[in-house]
Order: C-alpha cells, then sequence, then structure tokens
C-alpha cells in the first residue's frame, strides 16, 4: 500500500513537473553560462572582479576564490558544459546538478546558512528531474575506456600526491601522517585551497600534482563528451537499397552524389534516405533526402530526433531551395549560400551572337584535330581507364580527392554503370581531358562530377567537352545538364533580378581568392544558363557559424587543388614522394 502510495505520488510528481521540463532545461543551460561569464568576471579583476563576487553570494558556485588560474579553468569548465547542455547530453546535466549539490553540502559545513543551502540542493534535483529533456548518452566506445583507465588515473593521482606529502610533511609541517588525510591534502593542493607553504624545490611537487589533476580532468571530459560514434554500416544490401531509391526518385541533379561511400545513411521506410556525415558534433546532410517528396517533413523530424538521441546538431549543404517550406515544416531554416549552374538542353544551341566566343572555341579545337567520344563507365576500356587515371593523378598534383554534395568521391568505378564519360583526343588519338558525370534519373540529364585536363592540353578545353556532351545529350533526349555551384552567385551575377547585398558580393570576392567562385560563374555564363537556388539549413541563428565551418571541412575545401600544385609535379623528388604516398594510402 505505502508502495502503491509513494509511486502514485512520483506519477504526480512527475505529470506537474513534465510542462516545466523545456523551461528547466534552458534555465540549466543559462545557469551554466552564468556561472562561466562570473567566473570571467572574477578572472578580470578590480571592479568587474568585486561585482561577480558579490553575484556569486547568490548564485552559488558562481565563483572560485584562490589563485588567480582557478577562475579561468572554471570558465571553461562551464562553457563546455554549457556546450554540451546545449547538444542535449545527459552526462551534462548530471555534472551540472552534482556540482550545485555538492557546493551546497560543502558551504552547510562551512556554516551557510541551512535554509539556502537546502535550495540549492534542491534547485540540483529539479535540473535532474528534467533529464528526459536531455537524452543523449556518452559515445559507447569512450565510455567504456573511461570506466578502465579512470581507476588507474585516480590511483596514480593520490599515490603521488599522499607519497609527496609524506615525505614532506615534516618540512610542510603535516601533524599527521595517515592516508586519508594525505589523500584529503592532496586534493586541497590540486584546488589550490590548501595552505600549505611551498617553497624550493617543493614547488615542483606541487606544480606536477596540479598538472596531473588537470590532465585527468580533460581526460574525464574528453571521454565523456567525445562526439557520440557509431560504427559504419558498409551492408552491401543498404547500399543497394539506396540505389534503388535513387534510381526511382533521383531526379535532382544531386541526388546521385548521395551514394557517395563516405556518408551514412538515415532510412525513413522503403521510399526515402537521408544521406550525411558527422562533423564534430554535426549531422550534415547532404543536398535533399532521396524520396518522395511529401515524405520530407515527417523523414527530417524523425532523423532530427535520431541526431538528438547522440548530441548531434543538424545541418544541410546544398538543399534545394524550392524545398524550403517542407523543411521548415520540419524545424529547418535555410540561408541561400548560392545557386547551380543547370544548362536546359532544348533550349542550347551553339548559333546566335550571344554564344560567338563559345561557338569560336568550340569550332578552333575541332579545326586543331581535336575529337570526343561518349561512353558510359559500364563499357570502357581497360587501356582508356587506365589512361585517364594517369591524368586525373597528374591534374591532381597528388592532392586526394574532395568534395561532398556535389563530388562523388570514386572515378570509374563498376559500381556507377549509368555514369557517363566525355573523353577527349588529340589529332592522335591520346585523350588529353575528360568529364565525369553521374546521371539525373530516369533519363533526365546529367551532373557534372569531375574535370580533369591533361597539363599539356590546349584551351578552352572545358568549354569544348560541355558544349559537345550538351549537343550530344540534347540529340538523344535527355532534359538537363548540371555544371557547378557557386557560393553568392545570387549577389554578383549579371542577370540577377534582385539587386544584391554588397556586404556578400564583397565576401564572394574574399572567398574568390581561395575558392574560384567568381571565375566559374564567368566560365559558366558562356553557356547561358539557368540558376538553381541551393540553401545551406540550420536549426537556429546559433548553429550557423558552427553548421558554416562544418561545411567548409566536409568538403575537404581547403584542400582544392591549384594550379600552383601542379607546377609542383616538375619539382625534384615530386614523384618519389608522390608514390611513397600512394603506397601509404
Amino acid at each position: 500500500m505505502i508502495r502503491a502510495k509513494a509511486l502514485s505520488i512520483n506519477e504526480w510528481a512527475t505529470r506537474c513537473l513534465e510542462p516545466a521540463y523545456p523551461a528547466i532545461a534552458s534555465f540549466a543551460i543559462c545557469s551554466a553560462l552564468i556561472m562561466c561569464t562570473l567566473n570571467f568576471a572574477v578572472a578580470i579583476g578590480h571592479g568587474v572582479g568585486a561585482a561577480a563576487t558579490r553575484a556569486g553570494q547568490f548564485v552559488r558556485v558562481g565563483t572560485w576564490q584562490g589563485p588567480a588560474a582557478l577562475p579561468i579553468l572554471l570558465c571553461i569548465f562551464f562553457l563546455v558544459l554549457c556546450y554540451e547542455l546545449w547538444l542535449r547530453k545527459r552526462t551534462a546535466l548530471i555534472i551540472l546538478s552534482s556540482v550545485i549539490i555538492i557546493q551546497a553540502v560543502v558551504d552547510i559545513f562551512k556554516g551557510m546558512n541551512p535554509a539556502k543551502g537546502i535550495l540549492t540542493m534542491m534547485a540540483g534535483v529539479v535540473l535532474l528531474a528534467s533529464m528526459r529533456e536531455f537524452p543523449a548518452r556518452p559515445d559507447r566506445k569512450s565510455f567504456r575506456h573511461l570506466k578502465i583507465l579512470l581507476p588507474a588515473l585516480m590511483a596514480s593521482f593520490f599515490a603521488y600526491g599522499v607519497v609527496g606529502l609524506y615525505f614532506l610533511r615534516f618540512d610542510l609541517g603535516l601533524g599527521g601522517s595517515r592516508a586519508y588525510a594525505l589523500a584529503y591534502r592532496s586534493i586541497q593542493v590540486a584546488a589550490g585551497e590548501s595552505d600549505l607553504l611551498f617553497s624550493g624545490w617543493m614547488v615542483v611537487y606541487k606544480d606536477l600534482l596540479i598538472l596531473l589533476a588537470l590532465a585527468i580532468i580533460v581526460f574525464i571530459g574528453v571521454m565523456l563528451f567525445r562526439p557520440y560514434r557509431e560504427a559504419a554500416v558498409s551492408d552491401p544490401l543498404l547500399r543497394e537499397k539506396a540505389r534503388d531509391i535513387v534510381k526511382r526518385y533521383g531526379s535532382d541533379s544531386l541526388a546521385y552524389f548521395n551514394l557517395r561511400d563516405d556518408k551514412r545513411l538515415y532510412f525513413y521506410g522503403d521510399e526515402m534516405f537521408i544521406a550525411y556525415k558527422l562533423v564534430g558534433d554535426l549531422a550534415i546532410i547532404s543536398s535533399d533526402p532521396v524520396g518522395r517528396t511529401d515524405l520530407i517533413p515527417p523523414a527530417i523530424e524523425s532523423f532530427k530526433e535520431y541526431c538528438r538521441e547522440r548530441g548531434w546538431r543538424v545541418g544541410g549543404v546544398a538543399a534545394n531551395g524550392d524545398l524550403l517550406p517542407l523543411y521548415e515544416d520540419a524545424g529547418l531554416k535555410g540561408f541561400h549560400f548560392g545557386d547551380e549552374s543547370v544548362l536546359d538542353l532544348s533550349r542550347f544551341t551553339l548559333e546566335g551572337r550571344d554564344v560567338r566566343k563559345l561557338r569560336q572555341s568550340v569550332n578552333k579545337l575541332d579545326k586543331s584535330g581535336v575529337t570526343i567520344e561518349f561512353m558510359f563507365n559500364s563499357s570502357m576500356p581497360t587501356h582508356i581507364r587506365h589512361d585517364l587515371g594517369r591524368i586525373s593523378t597528374d591534374w591532381r598534383g597528388g592532392k586526394e580527392e574532395t568534395g561532398y554534395s556535389m563530388g562523388l568521391g570514386r572515378l570509374m568505378s563498376s559500381e556507377d554503370p549509368d555514369c557517363l564519360l566525355s573523353v577527349a583526343y588529340d589529332k592522335d588519338m591520346s585523350p588529353i581531358g575528360f568529364m565525369y558525370w553521374v546521371p539525373m534519373y530516369p533519363h533526365l540529364g546529367y551532373s557534372l562530377d569531375i574535370h580533369r585536363s591533361r597539363l599539356d592540353a590546349p584551351g578552352a578545353m572545358s568549354e569544348y567537352i560541355i558544349a559537345k556532351t550538351a549537343a550530344f545529350l540534347g540529340e538523344n533526349g535527355y532534359s538537363y545538364l548540371s555544371l557547378h555551384f557557386l557560393a553568392f552567385a545570387q549577389h554578383y551575377r549579371e542577370d540577377r533580378t534582385e539587386p544584391g547585398s554588397p556586404f556578400w558580393r564583397n565576401v564572394a570576392r574574399v572567398f574568390s581568392r581561395i575558392f574560384p567562385v567568381i571565375s566559374v560563374y564567368r566560365f559558366d555564363k558562356k553557356f547561358s544558363p539557368i540558376w538553381k537556388k541551393r540553401m545551406i539549413l540550420h536549426q537556429s541563428a546559433v548553429d550557423t557559424l558552427l553548421v558554416g565551418l562544418a561545411i567548409i571541412s566536409a568538403e575537404s575545401a581547403l584542400g582544392v587543388t591549384r594550379p600552383s600544385d601542379r607546377d609542383r609535379k616538375n619539382e625534384p623528388g615530386f614523384a618519389t614522394r608522390l608514390k611513397s604516398r600512394l603506397k601509404k594510402k
């Protein structure tokens, strides 16, 4: 009977607090942020530090009076804790609540008003009550390592602390030599609260003890808060399932790129999947979910919940701007990051004054004896595959393949029989350049994956291959040919309908010093393309910067091959270094 009543009381308390759980979760995050701010103010000192100290009397564990380094360390600790609470990690909530409760107990023993101490403890308990708002668990592998190594590290700390204090007990004026008392003193020394006076070489012992304590704390933090990771699934059946969905619903120009090997796949039933990549605590969705369009909102909601349980935020790159209302229904916001240039093959022609320069470039290569051949990946001869692989290696200058949202990451693989190659030959019928295209189903068109040219290939090779490919596909009933994604293009395109932002135009100019977006625009506009809006997706304004940095990492943008990298091919020893690198790989 008593147990039944206790259960009913617990259920009643849970129901009463349930509406307040989101507010309690926000309060936990704000508490950690306030504590971080107060300790930073104490570290600054002077009037700001005094004000923060007074505030700390009302916000328990707000400040810690001691050596100057302690407020800085506490500021960093609470800042990390605030970030992990924002990610809804359960361990962070437990740590925050434990710190508040332990500090209240210590304050009561030090003479604090018991009523204030009990209220502080109750605040810590209430935070624990919102546990369901923090579903993210620690990474299982890291947590397992922590359980194995932590006892050994703690034993090392106390062994060093106790043994050192035992041998220094006379110099430090310690009255007792019991192991428990010395262990407690070790903690005080590491925390900077000891009244012991260290001098001479004894300072080395003290500093090493503090460093050992910091190393253990950092190790615990890393193991507890390391981003959750799951073993990569390379199940051929799942990959084949994704391929089948792409063939049925992959009409978008970027859909086929979601079959890239390093992308993880989240399936929503049998009609849709989401391709993503983990960068730190962010799951970056690649382009759009592939499947029935009406399933996008529930699929995104389901994926967000999947990520929330793992402590991941959700972002996206190169999402179709026309689908933004569906993403907003699922709680994601969009930022117009740039435009994709797409050729409408029903309108493409080399006739007319507008394409005079393009026509001249194509005719010039035709007259020089350059020819082109089109072949599907499944029917490519072995010797051509070898020649194109060598051209690609030389063109990259020894660098790895880059790309994510618009890169397949593999070249001429047997996994991609429908991919198209446009191969250009010189008058001696030797390959001098090629473009590799991925399909848009069903029979809609192709999207550019990579372009490679021999280092001594004539100029205008890219214009030649694209123009010939567009004509070939148009004659065979295809509708579209996707070329490039251009960041911030809506702000500097000459045919834009809106005036654009001067700020983003300047950003694009700076951006183009690293990534040639403006020069690629000047190249693409020769073909009179249509422009397709592409978005960056994020959950909130706070995520914007993190998502941007994660996208740069996912795209390997800083590793893009530049002309100077290809020039290095002629440096002494370059071939030897390249062979060594490929051998290690």
